[in-house]
């Protein structure tokens, strides 16, 4: 009597956190299969090329959160910036991701875009989805890190085939920056975000 009892008490206190757990999920399903269908949608309409690029960058930018991606990307190098050099690259940063990752998805006129899982990793929520392009019944895979921040779901990261997109990067600019020290390192990235701009204005 005891055992069960006590097994029944376990129950009770499990379930609203279950509860609790399957409705964020659920949220987070929700909340990236309307970025992932806004997307396709964008893409699919008649109009200008530059018209629609802009409306995705506007999708992805108010979708990411650029403080919390600044300060994972630089690393150990935050913690030794100055306030400017902190400030500069968030914003740069935010320029460099709306602006190469953005115009990707304007030709992408898919047939479907599905979250097939979602999965609590650490305090994120890994949500696995699946575009369909029209032209092929051979789903393209790509995995999208969310976070709650400040009331707001947001997501942090892009994971396709594996591959981070945030840990990539945090390689490769923790590197430049060991190489050429942060000032140059900002200069450089300015330089690359400008080209971005005026490479994405011609198309």
């Amino acid at each position: 009597m005891k055992k069960f009892l006590i097994t029944c008490l376990v129950f009770f206190i499990a379930t609203p956190a279950l509860a609790s757990e399957n409705a964020k999920t659920t949220e987070v399903r929700t909340y990236v299969e309307e970025i992932g269908n806004k997307i396709i949608k964008i893409a699919g309409e008649k109009g200008s090329e530059s018209k629609k690029r802009d409306k995705i960058i506007s999708v992805i930018d108010d979708a990411i959160d650029a403080d919390w991606l600044a300060r994972f990307v630089l690393s150990r190098n935050y913690k030794t910036s100055t306030e400017a050099q902190k400030e500069r690259f968030t914003k740069l940063y935010r320029d460099f991701m709306i602006n190469t990752y953005g115009p990707k998805f304007k030709n992408y006129n898919g047939k479907k875009f599905t979250v097939n899982e979602v999965t609590e990793q650490n305090g994120f929520y890994i949500a696995k989805a699946e575009f369909l392009p029209h032209d092929s019944n051979v789903p393209i895979s790509v995995n999208f890190r969310v976070k709650e921040r400040n009331g707001k779901l947001m997501i942090l990261d892009f994971i396709a085939e594996g591959v981070s997109l945030i840990e990539t990067q945090r390689s490769e600019f923790n590197s430049a920056i060991a190489q050429k020290g942060m000032d140059q390192f900002l200069d450089d990235l300015a330089d690359r975000v400008k080209q971005l701009k005026e490479s994405n204005s011609k198309t």
